[in-house]
């Protein structure tokens, strides 16, 4: 059966597949196993938020409140303590969170939108005046991620160590002690020792904000010098980490379940996956700061334990990627040889069982017909002719056959190499005079130069002697020559009969090839193939060439 013409890209694609699935198998069981282990950190870190908020930063405010002068005006007494030191998330990453103080009536005493505040743009002659400059909260929250961009340049450290400094100015309404903000103005102002102003990048630039403006219907719109931005993170939160972190879309949802009133007096609800942790909790506290007795603190946090893990995930999945591709063009190549040596195999196969079937053929068609012969009467001497026919063809099918076994234990490895040392120019005569008739006219002649000495089965190569040197007498007219040269550890048989053709020198060494069609009765085309196999279990180079002085065959025993 004929089978489909296979190349390496056959096989590298097939390998890949398979790879690709056991690469994607692999690589998304590390992930969640990461991911996993990376969630329970993000639970404890939110654990020590969670308790920050409510034992150190909630608690410290209200004694901080309830040591001082008590009123009893609920906005005049908590207004204070909860504006002027809001807390916010200190771990970023991909962790989110959002806090609130609500008062009994739902009124939102603190939240986390008040990050940057702002003061009246005529702060400066205020202060000259001897007035008090209050402080007003900017409502951050929902704003697009070019706003805080804007923002958060303007409060870069690495500006600050280059000595330039900026200003931000609001343009917004004022309502509840509150900035709701229309336009922000970002501006550069660094200058040079000797007063000259620098110049600097990125350009001051003005950013439009989102807002409703029929909700600020009839409030006049005023201008605010920005005094103070307070930034969620740490020392060691990157710009990108702060500013996905305060404009990531999941923060205004956040926001909207802490300043939503909840019901019960407590709650708590969390969940743990390799892909997201979150945290909800609402709780009573009882203080003599409210009217009422009690104020209800809000938390929620979320955290994405996948996007953590990116900074070690994407490092992992290229270089896993890189070998499993790696690993697969490796395979492939090794399968394509293995598939290509089984397709040589099957070849030799195919053409072994034609050479036998053609090889026996001949010979049992004469047995045949001198078998229908000898059965009718004839002379004595007609008989005994036909009689050495049958014994000349049944001896060449023997010695074909035996050939065949011999080949196939060989090329099997049925037979373990007896190493010993000998000389190999007296190998080489002793088969070079059995291989020669003695009725011919050939010329012979064994030539030394340097060394002949080796380590080899002695029987083995004799018999791959025994086949080149058959192949030459067979290829040399009569009054030719045969030349066995050993140099430089090559031994060489050199015979001048006529040139291989070319394209057959590569096939040489296959079993039932025969170059010269014509002289198919004088051989089986096994004997080359028997000295190639002595060769490759010696691990002995090689080869046939044609030279000037005719077909030469060759193998470096040293």
């Amino acid at each position: 059966m004929k089978t489909k013409r296979r190349n390496y890209w056959n096989f590298f694609w097939r390998v890949g597949a398979g790879f690709l699935a056991f690469w994607l198998a692999v690589m998304a069981g590390f992930t969640l196993l990461l991911g996993w282990q990376t969630a329970q950190e993000m639970r404890t870190v939110m654990m020590e938020n969670l308790k920050y908020f409510y034992n150190d930063w909630l608690q410290g405010q209200l004694q901080w409140y309830e040591v001082g002068q008590l009123s009893g005006d609920l906005e005049g007494s908590m207004d204070h303590p909860f504006a002027n030191d809001k807390y916010l998330d200190y771990y970023v990453g991909s962790t989110i969170t959002e806090t609130a103080v609500l008062s009994a009536d739902n009124e939102i005493l603190q939240d986390d939108t008040g990050w940057l505040r702002a003061i009246e743009e005529d702060w400066q002659e205020r202060i000259d005046a001897g007035e008090e400059v209050p402080t007003y909260e900017v409502v951050m929250a929902g704003q697009p991620k070019r706003v805080y961009e804007a923002i958060m340049q303007w409060n870069n450290d690495d500006l600050w160590e280059a000595n330039i400094f900026g200003s931000v100015t609001v343009d917004g309404w004022l309502v509840d002690n509150k900035i709701y903000p229309k336009t922000i103005r970002v501006e550069y102002r660094g200058y040079n020792e000797d007063g000259t102003r620098k110049d600097v990048q990125p350009e001051n630039k003005t950013v439009e904000c989102d807002y409703d403006a029929q909700q600020f219907a009839g409030v006049e719109l005023q201008t605010f010098q920005v005094n103070q931005a307070v930034m969620p993170g740490n020392m060691d939160t990157s710009f990108a980490e702060q500013l996905d972190s305060l404009s990531n879309p999941r923060r205004l949802a956040l926001h909207e379940w802490v300043t939503t009133p909840q019901q019960g007096t407590g709650g708590y609800q969390e969940s743990v996956k390799p892909w997201l942790v979150t945290m909800y909790r609402h709780r009573v506290v009882q203080t003599a700061a409210a009217p009422e007795g009690y104020l209800v603190a809000q938390y929620a946090s979320e955290g994405y334990p996948i996007k953590e893990c990116l900074p070690i995930l994407k490092p992992v999945y290229g270089f896993s990627f890189a070998l499993a591709v790696l690993f697969s063009a490796i395979l492939a190549f090794a399968l394509l040889r293995v598939w290509r040596k089984q397709e040589r195999v099957e070849q030799a196969r195919r053409d072994t069982t034609a050479a036998l079937a053609h090889e026996l053929k001949t010979p049992l068609s004469v047995l045949s017909a001198t078998a229908e012969l000898l059965s009718n009467d004839m002379a004595q001497d007609k008989r005994a002719h036909y009689l050495e026919v049958i014994r000349q063809q049944a001896a060449r099918m023997d010695g074909s056959v035996r050939q065949m076994l011999e080949l196939s234990r060989l090329e099997a490895g049925a037979k373990a190499l007896r190493r010993e040392q000998f000389t190999l120019s007296t190998l080489a005569q002793e088969r070079l005079d059995a291989a020669i008739p003695p009725d011919t006219n050939l010329h012979t002649e064994v030539t030394v130069s340097g060394t002949d000495e080796v380590d080899a089965d002695r029987a083995l190569l004799a018999r791959a002697l025994d086949a080149i040197l058959e192949n030459a007498v067979q290829h040399t007219a009569p009054g030719g020559s045969i030349f066995v040269r050993m140099e430089n550890g090559v031994c060489a048989v050199v015979n001048t009969g006529a040139p291989i053709p070319a394209d057959a020198l590569p096939r040489l060494w296959e079993a039932y090839y025969q170059a010269d069609a014509s002289r198919a009765a004088e051989g089986n085309g096994l004997g080359l193939s028997i000295a190639k196999t002595v060769f490759d279990l010696h691990g002995f180079a090689y080869g046939a060439e044609n030279t000037d002085e005719g077909p030469r065959f060759w193998f470096r025993f040293g």
